[in-house]
C-alpha cells in the first residue's frame, strides 16, 4: 500500500499543528485560527507558495525549495472546511464537475498590515477518489522597488515608451507583476508625471491605492469577475474612459488579445503579461491566442504594435533568495517591418537571431550576474544548459 512519507522529526514545521485552539477553520467564511496562523508563519519564512492536497501534508516553497509545512496530512473534512472558508459555500460543489476557481484571500497580520494571496484550487484524483489542490501565493503589499530588482537602464526605457504593446512573460511565479507595477508605479511617480493607467486583474495582486503621484496620475484597478467582467470588456470599456495607458493582468484567449492589439494599433499603451519560457515563445504564443478567423490581419497588426518584449526567469542568488535574469528586445521601427515580412510560423527563428545582435539574449543576462558576483558558476551552468 502506497503512504505518504511523514516529514522528519527535526525538521521546522508550523508549530501550532495540531492544537486545540487552531483548528483549520472554526466558522467558515468567518474565522479559521489555524489556516490564518499558518499562512502568517509561511510569510515569515518568506514562503512564495502554500500547497493544499487531499491526503497529504501541507507543503511550502521557499526560496525555490520545497519544505514541509505540517508533519500530518490535510483529510476531506479540513480540505472541504478550507474551500468553503476562503471561496464560497460551493465551492466543493464547483470542483466536484471539474471547475477550477481563482480567488484571493486576506488575512491581518496586525492592525495596519494585511497580508494577501492569491489563491487556485483544482480537483485532483488520490487514493480515494477525487481530491483537491489549494495553491496560495502571497502578494506583497507593494512591489518590489526596480532598484532592488536590479531592473536594466533598457527595461526603465520602455516606461518612455508612447503607443504600442509592450508584453512580459515568464512562469507562474517569476516575477512578472513584481516588475510591471514597479514600472508603473515608477511612471506615474515622476514630477513631470501625466499619465493615468487602467488595470484589469484577475484577481488584483498589488493593491496600487497607496500611491500618491506628485502630479495627480494615478493608476486604477479592476477585478475581473467573468462573465460579467472579462479582459476584453475591460480593455473595451477604457476606450471610454481616455486612460494614457491599459495594464492587462495576463491574455489567455483570443477575445482578450483581439481586444489588446486593437487597442494598442489605435495610438494607446498596451502592457500584458503571456505565459512563456522566452521571447520568441512569446511572439508564438501572442500569435497563436489570435482568432482563426482574423490571423492575418491581427498577425499583421501585432507586428506593427509591438514595442518591448521582456521575458524573466528567477535564478538562485548567491547567499539565499533570488535574483531575476531577463531577456528582452525593443521593437525599433525597422525591426517591426522586418516582422512583418517574416512568416509568423518563423518568428521564434527570427527573435532569436536578432537577440545575438540587439537587446540581451538570457545568455548575456547570465553572464551579467555571474560578473556581478550574484550566481555560482554551478547555478550559471544549469541555467544554461536550460535552453541548449
Amino acid at each position: 500500500m502506497n503512504f505518504i512519507m511523514p516529514p522528519k522529526a527535526e525538521r521546522e514545521t508550523w508549530p501550532n499543528e495540531g492544537r486545540p485552539a487552531y483548528s483549520w477553520v472554526v466558522e467558515r467564511r468567518k474565522h479559521a485560527p489555524g489556516l490564518d496562523d499558518l499562512l502568517k508563519w509561511a510569510y515569515g519564512l518568506g514562503a512564495s507558495r502554500i500547497d493544499f492536497k487531499t491526503g497529504h501534508p501541507v507543503t511550502i516553497m521557499v526560496h525555490g525549495k520545497v519544505l514541509f509545512a505540517t508533519r500530518h496530512s490535510t483529510d476531506d473534512f479540513a480540505i472541504s472546511d478550507i474551500v468553503s472558508h476562503m471561496y464560497a459555500q460551493d465551492g466543493m460543489s464547483m470542483l466536484a464537475i471539474s471547475h477550477d476557481l481563482d480567488s484571493a484571500y486576506s488575512v491581518s497580520l496586525n492592525r495596519r498590515e494585511t497580508l494577501r494571496f492569491r489563491v487556485n484550487f483544482t480537483p485532483c484524483e488520490v487514493m480515494r477518489g477525487q481530491g483537491v489542490n489549494i495553491v496560495m501565493r502571497p502578494i506583497p503589499s507593494r512591489p518590489p522597488s526596480l532598484e532592488s530588482q536590479l531592473v536594466e537602464p533598457e527595461v526603465l526605457a520602455s516606461n518612455d515608451i508612447v503607443s504600442g504593446m509592450k508584453l512580459i512573460g515568464g512562469v507562474t511565479g517569476s516575477g512578472k507583476s513584481s516588475l510591471a507595477f514597479a514600472l508603473a508605479e515608477e511612471k506615474v511617480m515622476r514630477p513631470d508625471a501625466n499619465c493615468n493607467i487602467a488595470t484589469g486583474e484577475h484577481p488584483i495582486e498589488f493593491l496600487m491605492d497607496y500611491i500618491r503621484s506628485p502630479t495627480g496620475s494615478k493608476i486604477t484597478q479592476t477585478p475581473i469577475h467573468p462573465p460579467h467582467m472579462t479582459f476584453a470588456k475591460f480593455v473595451r470599456g477604457t476606450t471610454r474612459r481616455e486612460m494614457t495607458e491599459l495594464i492587462v493582468g495576463e491574455c489567455r484567449d483570443s477575445e482578450t488579445m483581439d481586444a489588446a492589439i486593437n487597442c494598442a494599433i489605435t495610438g494607446g499603451i498596451l502592457g500584458t503579461t503571456i505565459h512563456a519560457d522566452n521571447v520568441g515563445l512569446m511572439m508564438q504564443r501572442a500569435v497563436s491566442l489570435c482568432a482563426r478567423e482574423e490571423r492575418d490581419n491581427l498577425v499583421s497588426a501585432l507586428a506593427q504594435s509591438m514595442r518591448f518584449c521582456l521575458n524573466q526567469r528567477l535564478l538562485p542568488r548567491k547567499g539565499g533568495g533570488r535574483v531575476a535574469i531577463r531577456e528582452f528586445l525593443t521593437f525599433d521601427r525597422d525591426l517591426r517591418f522586418k516582422l512583418m515580412r517574416t512568416d509568423p510560423q518563423c518568428w521564434p527563428e527570427f527573435i532569436n537571431d536578432v537577440l545575438k545582435t540587439d537587446g540581451q539574449s538570457f545568455a548575456r543576462a547570465i553572464e551579467a550576474r555571474l560578473e556581478q558576483d550574484l550566481i555560482t558558476e554551478e547555478v550559471a551552468l544549469m541555467a544554461q544548459r536550460r535552453d541548449d
